[in-house]
């Protein structure tokens, strides 16, 4: 019997056994939503899909650059396929894993309308052919981790290694492809609101929900009632048209608000909220709303809603259509390129004969200029915007050709100018140095520091000495 019962026992295990291994289903690893219709994909499945290669890096917003490497995967649109396609009236929703989500449209995934980055500088620049949009399951050869990456993750892939895209459009360990339709509203009104500074910008609605994503850009505010607005700071949108430059540390200028201008808020009915530049600036609790409670906004509220503690009941507006920054005269940021002399050019101002500049402090000799041994350096002749007084025309030699042309001690921080007055400005040695359009210039009578893109304070004028310190 004792035997009989062991057997038994055995029997029962192995039965067990089969039925917790051998039946095991395949894990799936991405979801296709498109209304009630579900599409599972094992990473087995996923692979026999046809794939691509490319380059891939990202931009994080603090500047800061992932080079490009090489990415394999299924194109977002050959996996759209699969359950529907995408369509007109339409945006995606990509997933991760922890909840975290961005929007899609058909722009950028059939025409690659991503925002490009030289991958060297970081700086905005055309993009190089065209960005095709993949769920990437491979890094030079090898399986994503799944503790950095994966085991999927949203990649724009190029020919070249020589572009980078924003960081947070690059979703890391997605899970789920979600089709969204658009109401009626959205598909007539185009889904855009237009920006209007130094430059113009039409602004998707897809483009703004991936800034107002949660580890974006996203702001919140909770009203008196109890409901919960999110979305992004006006002043974020204001830095995308306030000058040529849309993201990054110095995507808003705060020296042209600090300077002072007005915001113009406009509903579809033109109704119009006019703000202060300075009381918009870096300003977290004046926010341009998307959603409410978690909810898009509806009716008279679509797209967007201006709300937060620093507003008025009447301030806030909604059914946003056009957001517009009114420069006065003297401090609209221009965006024109600037024309350089050839070597040995005569000047467009002569500059002052007597006048000379002494570089001295942390270098391994002192130097003295006059204005014929700045000549030699390459004169400029072009036209600057100051602080307060808008375009000037100046002339003068790039600020850091006259750095180069001393031996600065590694321990050296700071610039020291002084001006023949006997007043002290100091500014970043190492902003100075990348400052390409800054010009050691002059008039007839004196020296000057022009700075585009510093603060007035920084201006130096009647410099006659510059201290590395």
């Amino acid at each position: 019997m004792k035997k009989f019962l062991t057997v038994l026992l055995l029997g029962v295990y192995l039965l067990l056994s089969a039925c917790s291994t051998g039946t095991q289903a395949p894990k799936t690893v991405l979801e296709l939503v498109n209304g009630d219709q579900v599409v599972s994909l094992t990473m087995d499945q996923l692979k026999a899909l046809p794939a691509v290669e490319g380059w891939s890096g990202v931009r994080f917003s603090d500047g800061v650059i992932t080079a490009p490497t090489r990415y394999k995967g299924v194109p977002l649109r050959t996996l759209l396929n699969q359950n529907g396609g995408i369509g007109q009236g339409r945006s995606l929703e990509v997933f991760n894993e922890d909840g975290y989500a961005i929007t899609l449209d058909p722009g950028d995934i059939f025409d690659g309308n991503y925002i490009t980055y030289d991958v060297t500088t970081g700086d905005e620049i055309e993009t190089h052919g065209t960005l095709l949009t993949i769920v990437a399951y491979e890094r030079e050869g090898q399986a994503l981790s799944f503790e950095s990456e994966g085991p999927l993750r949203l990649v724009m892939i190029s020919e070249t290694p020589l572009q980078v895209v924003d960081e947070y459009m690059s979703v890391k360990g997605i899970t789920q492809l979600k089709l969204k339709y658009f109401d009626i509203i959205r598909e007539r009104d185009g889904w855009t609101v237009d920006l209007i500074g130094a430059v113009s910008e039409p602004m998707s609605l897809a483009t703004f929900e991936s800034g107002a994503a949660p580890y974006c850009h996203m702001a919140s505010w909770t009203d008196d009632k109890g409901h919960f607005w999110s979305g992004i700071p006006l002043y974020y949108l204001i830095g995308r048209v306030d000058d040529d430059k849309k993201h990054g540390e110095n995507g808003f200028r705060d020296d042209l608000a600090q300077a002072g201008y007005t915001i113009d808020v406009i509903s579809a009915n033109g109704y119009k909220v006019t703000l202060d530049s300075r009381t918009v600036m870096r300003n977290d609790n004046i926010i341009v709303a998307n959603h409410m409670d978690g909810e898009d906004l509806s009716g008279e509220d679509f797209p967007l809603h201006l709300v937060g503690s620093y507003l008025s009941k009447k301030q806030m507006v909604g059914g946003i259509s056009k957001i517009v920054i009114n420069f006065p005269t003297g401090i609209r940021a221009k965006t024109s390129t600037e024309t350089q002399a050839p070597m040995g050019e005569i000047p467009a101002v002569r500059g002052p004969d007597k006048a000379t500049v002494t570089l001295i402090g942390l270098i391994d000799d002192e130097k003295t200029l006059t204005v014929d041994d700045l000549i030699a350096f390459g004169v400029v002749n072009t036209t600057l915007e100051h602080p307060m007084e808008g375009d000037m025309k100046v002339t003068g030699v790039p600020f850091n050709k006259v750095l180069a042309s001393v031996s600065i001690k590694p321990m050296a921080r700071t610039i020291a100018f002084i001006q023949k007055d006997g007043f002290t400005l100091y500014v970043s040695l190492a902003d100075l140095q990348a400052c390409d359009r800054c010009l050691l210039g002059w008039n007839e009578e004196m020296f000057n520091a022009y700075l585009p893109g510093f603060e007035l304070t920084f201006w130096a004028e009647g410099l006659n000495t510059i201290i590395f310190e």
